[in-house]
């Protein structure tokens, strides 16, 4: 079934078999040449919308209102919205927010015309890049201007090594995730899984028995183990504190090699991060720090200063929420012990 289109621009059948055939998917959507591929409520890469319909594409989270755990049914729900240049839009939900934001950077990388933030948000990065820049015209002093080119350095070759710092976001975030979960959430899930079990292995003895309420009895055993399972708060499999602190463990001394092959890469491996390069390079440009090491101390202190009775733009949300878990795991520590 080919997709439908969605925009004024028409592929021909040839045509849009050969780019959905060829696109990179990312989540229930997809990338491909001429055009963006997006989901319905129940079918992956349904509607398609070539690029040059587009006027802008933008990430959205929706948090369940009151009681936010992140988890389960509380946890957040990125979306990614798609608004056309006839004004038309259309929200399309994702499981993963690393997919959404694989796709929005694709999306910059390779149209950079069309714009990743909401009219309103755009307007604030305007206005902030104007103040930056205000900021920024100051004269530094040789130390801190030696500073900036080497941080500048290191930025670009983390963007164009994304693989080191996305590993070591999805690892820490999981091991953080995992070792805050409290101990009465997974008594109460584990007890749901042993009446799972036990209903089940209640309904398999009905069932050989002859009475033929046995299958009730596996299929309400077998739905709540399901749900036990699918809560992803027991312990088991890559859900082990242990094994999310290998993983994480693993991804800082993967970053290391990696980092080794720049010369006089500043950043601790642990917080190779290019958020945390550019907000170093702020701090550096507003006169805040004179040197490498001055804007690091500054990156943490605010960084520490910044917690949830704290307002902040979106875009200063977006950014604190990415890094912030490196250096809490961290304790904030330049050396490891491992």
């Amino acid at each position: 079934m080919l997709p439908q289109r969605f925009g004024k621009t028409e592929l021909t059948e040839k045509e849009l078999k050969n780019d959905r055939k060829t696109c990179i998917k990312a989540g229930p959507c997809g990338l491909g040449r001429r055009a963006l591929y997006l989901n319905t409520f129940f079918l992956d890469r349904r509607l398609y919308a070539c690029y040059e319909d587009i006027e802008r594409i933008y990430k959205r989270i929706a948090m369940s209102a009151g009681g936010f755990s992140g988890r389960g049914v509380f946890a957040a729900v990125p979306y990614l919205v798609v608004e056309l240049k006839d004004k038309r839009s259309r929200q399309c939900s994702f499981r993963s927010e690393e997919d959404v934001d694989t796709l929005m950077r694709w999306i910059g990388e390779n149209h950079p015309e069309i714009h990743l933030y909401t009219k309103e948000g755009q307007e604030r990065m305007e206005a902030r890049a104007r103040e930056e820049e205000e900021r920024e015209k100051k004269v530094l002093s040789a130390t801190a201007d030696a500073a900036v080119r080497s941080l500048e350095a290191d930025l670009a070759f983390l963007e164009e090594h994304p693989e080191i710092w996305e590993r070591l976001r999805r690892t820490v975030r999981e091991k953080r995730r995992i070792d805050h979960i409290p101990a009465s959430f997974r008594a109460v899930m584990g007890t749901i899984a042993l009446t799972g079990a036990a209903g089940a292995f209640w309904g398999l003895y009905s069932l050989f028995s002859g009475r033929d309420y046995g299958l009730w009895g596996i299929l309400f055993g077998a739905a709540f183990l399901f749900y036990a399972a699918s809560s992803r708060i027991l312990p088991l499999g890559a859900d082990r504190p242990s094994a999310a602190g290998a993983a994480w463990t693993e991804a800082v001394r993967s970053a290391r090699e990696a980092l080794s092959s720049k010369e006089d890469f500043f950043l601790p491996a642990q917080y190779a991060d290019p958020v945390v390069v550019r907000r170093m390079l702020r701090v550096l440009k507003s006169g805040r720090a004179g040197s490498r090491e001055e804007a690091l101390e500054a990156v943490k202190e605010d960084l520490r200063a910044l917690n949830s009775s704290v307002t902040v733009s979106k875009e200063e949300h977006d950014e604190v929420a990415a890094v912030k878990p490196l250096f809490m795991e961290c304790g904030y520590m330049d050396e490891l012990s491992w």
